[in-house]
């Protein structure tokens, strides 16, 4: 199912339903779509006519097209005798009109061939994710890798340097990988005249792995009191680093494909698109949608002025959560004009957003300590 726009509150205007259309305003709302997605030029009803072997007359279809309007499914620019769709129109024809199928088989192929070259959950997997979206739907692609709501412990390393400094190797929950150096003087003074070599940072690193497993900030700081001195000091940084982690909900963008955009009329010159780009780097604007996507599963199509940020009003955004909910969630999607190829976009997304689940859940147990 593909999913609403989001707008303040998740709440926006209701569509014109479908079924409300007379048939001939379908066909014809249908047709005005596909034709400007596929020309970028307002379209006549004559050129409908001719293109699309309307059984009907240019004035039956003008006379339609003149209905769609009232209804707000479609706009006149000022400066053309056509037409063109209005983010109402995109998505009426989403929700109700267009014409979807499944990835090709030759493609889903390839794609998982591509998959099976490079290291599960390395920022290689991200960047050849963003690869396909962006060269399968010739729109701009972005991933972000898959994080915990709340960072946990995985595990711990610690390792003596050979200045004689000690490091806390910590991997997260989610498989992020985390470190800090452990203050000298701090370790010294934990266990003033006691030998902190590697033996001892590996009993320290065992009880921590045994009695942390699992836990977030809170609750590390929580067992404090209860540890040796060498292995509270190294939980108290445990915390810290799991505290910073969870103040970083993106931690980084990859994108891919936006020359396709601006290959695009709409963003000529680019000046549009940056401020587009703008957006998509700050990390709240991403943080918002995790939840949102995360809640109504599946491909969500943001059309236009759905989206909350004035920057994103001449955009569509195709995307889809990938991880699993309980741990570790992440977004992949798409973002081009509202003059988007939705047919192709809404089932690549769908298809990347499954197999990457698919291949995070059948990854070895040791990737996911």
């Amino acid at each position: 199912m593909v999913g609403e726009g989001m707008t303040r509150g998740e709440k926006r205007a209701p569509s014109r339903s479908v079924l409300d259309l007379t048939e001939r305003q379908r066909i014809v709302l249908r047709a005005v779509v596909e034709d400007y997605v596929l020309n970028a030029v307002p379209v006549g009803s004559h050129a409908l006519v001719e293109r699309y072997g309307l059984p009907v007359s240019s004035a039956t279809v003008r006379s339609a097209m003149a209905e769609l309007e009232a209804l707000g499914l479609l706009s006149h620019p000022h400066t053309s005798a056509g037409r063109v769709p209005s983010d109402l129109g995109y998505r009426t024809y989403v929700e109700s009109l267009m014409r979807e199928s499944a990835l090709d088989r030759a493609d889903q192929l390839m794609i998982r061939h591509q998959f099976s070259q490079v290291q599960l959950t390395s920022n290689e997997w991200l960047r050849l994710a963003a690869s396909i979206l962006a060269t399968s739907t010739r729109s701009a692609a972005v991933v972000t890798p898959a994080r915990a709501r709340r960072a946990r412990f995985g595990h711990v390393q610690l390792v003596e340097l050979a200045d004689h400094t000690r490091l806390a190797v910590l991997v997260l929950g989610d498989g992020n990988v985390v470190q800090r150096r452990l203050r000298r003087g701090g370790v010294e003074q934990a266990i003033p005249g006691e030998a902190t070599g590697q033996a001892e940072l590996d009993t320290a690193a065992a009880t921590l792995n045994s009695e942390l497993a699992g836990l977030s900030a809170p609750k590390v700081r929580r067992k404090l009191g209860k540890l040796a001195p060498l292995a509270a000091l190294v939980a108290e940084v445990v915390a810290q680093m799991l505290e910073e982690s969870d103040a970083v909900a993106v931690e980084e963008v990859f994108t891919d494909g936006i020359v396709n955009v601006l290959e695009q009329p709409e963003f000529a010159g680019g000046a549009k698109l940056r401020g587009v780009l703008e957006v998509l780097q700050r990390s709240d604007f991403l943080e918002q949608l995790v939840p949102v996507l995360s809640r109504r599963g599946g491909v969500t199509v943001i059309i236009g002025h759905e989206n909350v940020n004035d920057a994103m009003h001449e955009v569509s955004l195709v995307f889809a959560p990938y991880g699993a909910e309980d741990s570790a969630l992440g977004l992949l999607g798409v973002l081009g004009p509202t003059r988007m190829p939705y047919p192709r976009a809404i089932p690549t997304v769908r298809y990347l957003s499954t197999l990457m689940n698919e291949l995070i859940t059948n990854q070895p147990t040791e990737n996911h300590d």
